[in-house]
């Protein structure tokens, strides 16, 4: 029988929110606020996110105090994720009122890892998927993610300060990355953070032109087969609605949740 009721899926998925190098993080009793740092950035990331919200008091008291330190980072907004755990229940409602327009929404999917690791159907015989060890593909995959999340290009000191990260995680399977490749060019990507049995999936993306190829599914296949290779029994991800969410389903993912984020501007 399963040990992962919905309850521990959703407490690991609140436990898995993206906090990097260089962010700024205001965590309160009644909310987590993350100014992330520029490199981070792409024009569907904002800088300030409320990640969570449950106080016991006003929405509109919560909002405003929110609002006055994003004000005083000099940002012009901050996206708010809610979901069916925050509170007060009318948050949704307070940040629609005060100006708020939705922007996205992500599912929390999770599946098992017990041993049967296909992530669907089969790809293209096109697609060859390579763990990122070395500078070689370390250089490949960060190509993928700028072009793939119309990030600015990193500076050649960001790059060697990133690689060198990703050469300490990835010796103690803290964290790692895959690059499939599409008749050998870079063509997806995708992390995987490692938290006791837990496989938090990150930062997948295609290129347009590869799109439709299967080397997102063969991405999310290397992952899973190297989580469960070092201890993981449960994969969770944010899938999109529109993108990646449906590719998750069909993979043995389940929804659990849903997360919505709405752009408050603040000046």
């Amino acid at each position: 029988m399963s040990s992962w009721t919905a309850r521990h899926v959703l407490d690991a998925a609140a436990a898995s929110q993206w906090c990097p190098d260089g962010a700024v993080e205001v965590l309160t009793d009644d909310y987590r606020l993350i100014r992330y740092p520029d490199w981070a950035l792409d024009p569907a990331f904002p800088a300030a996110q409320v990640t969570r919200s449950r106080s016991e008091r006003t929405a509109a008291e919560v909002i405003g105090e929110v609002a006055g330190r994003v004000r005083q980072w000099g940002k012009p907004g901050v996206a708010w994720w809610v979901s069916s755990a925050t509170l007060p229940p009318d948050t949704e409602a307070a940040l629609r009122a005060a100006g708020g327009k939705q922007i996205d929404a992500v599912q929390i999917l999770a599946r098992e890892l017990d041993g049967d690791d296909d992530a669907g159907p089969a790809g293209s015989a096109d697609v060859s998927v390579a763990l990122v060890a070395g500078e070689r593909t370390f250089r490949a995959a960060s190509m993928v993610t700028v072009r793939g999340w119309g990030r600015k290009e990193p500076t050649e000191a960001a790059l060697a300060r990133e690689h060198a990260e990703a050469v300490r995680d990835l010796a103690a399977w803290s964290s790692f990355r895959v690059l499939a490749s599409v008749r050998g060019e870079p063509a997806a990507v995708g992390g995987c953070t490692l938290r006791g049995e837990v496989a938090h999936l990150w930062g997948a993306v295609t290129l347009r032109e590869y799109r439709g190829r299967g080397a997102y599914r063969a991405v999310l296949a290397e992952r899973l087969r190297l989580a469960r290779a070092h201890g993981a029994t449960l994969a969770l991800a944010k899938g999109r609605v529109e993108t990646s969410g449906p590719i998750l389903l069909r993979s043995g993912f389940l929804a659990y949740s849903e997360e919505r984020c709405y752009w408050l501007p603040v000046v």
